[in-house]
């Protein structure tokens, strides 16, 4: 089984990471390639631009995974960008974190809370997920949506930013994961019906399983739910 996953930036900065991540965690058999977008100077960055100028090689990318024999996709962004517009112009299987963990979630019976990095507009953000989780026909499962501040005093913006190197961007990740993350978690978990937690963006894949015993709920990292929900789409579609 060949899944590809794909960075929706222009440059290879998260690469070596996210092939550290998913190969350590994909079945036995399967193989998974990371590639990025190919991208103008303007759109490149460690983040997913704010101006969603890349859907169209977005989704020329998963067109070529297909074409050079990917079993199923991943969009590796946890808003799910272009996630449907792409799912209905192939015929593998496109996952997106965020559909694949409503679904995870759903799927067991228990209502999720999304905490998101505060990089990007966060009413941007909180209305694209809603919109996005309403036409999944997911919206119901998901009570309560938070963003985790990604910055202390003199810190610069990542979006954008091509002085940043991939160690610099996954320390302030981590950082931020377990100073402000699990606070905002536990959060959640008092002030409403939240069971499951999905840690929403991709860098901090392979980091939730350092905190996830801190917070009483189901943790859900972004890239292993993805991954593996690939894995079982294609395994569920693959009757022979």
């Amino acid at each position: 089984m060949k899944i590809t996953f794909i960075e929706p930036i222009g440059i290879d900065i998260h690469v070596p990471r996210a092939v550290s991540v998913l190969e350590k965690h994909a079945s036995s058999g399967v193989f998974v390639e990371v590639v990025h977008l190919d991208l103008p100077p303007e759109l490149t960055g460690p983040m997913l631009s704010p101006v969603p100028l890349y859907m169209n090689e977005l989704i020329a990318t998963v067109l070529r995974a297909e074409e050079e024999g990917s079993d199923a996709a991943i969009i590796g962004c946890c808003s799910d960008p272009a996630l449907m517009e792409a799912q209905r112009s192939v015929k593998i299987p496109v996952i997106g974190p965020l559909q694949a963990a409503a679904a995870l979630a759903a799927g067991r019976g228990l209502n999720i809370g999304m905490l998101f990095p505060d990089e990007h507009d966060w009413k941007t953000t909180a209305n694209w997920v809603r919109r996005n989780l309403r036409a999944y026909g997911l919206s119901d499962a998901v009570s309560d949506i938070a963003f985790v501040p990604m910055h202390v005093e003199g810190e610069d913006s990542l979006i954008g930013n091509l002085e940043v190197t991939a160690e610099i961007v996954q320390e302030r990740f981590r950082r931020q994961l377990h100073e402000q993350g699990v606070p905002a978690a536990r959060a959640m978990l008092e002030r409403g019906p939240v069971e499951a937690i999905l840690f929403g963006c991709t860098i901090w894949g392979g980091m939730i399983r350092e905190v996830a015993h801190l917070i009483d709920a189901v943790c859900i990292d972004p890239m292993v739910a993805s991954l593996h929900m690939a894995e079982a789409q294609v395994r569920i579609t693959n009757l022979t």
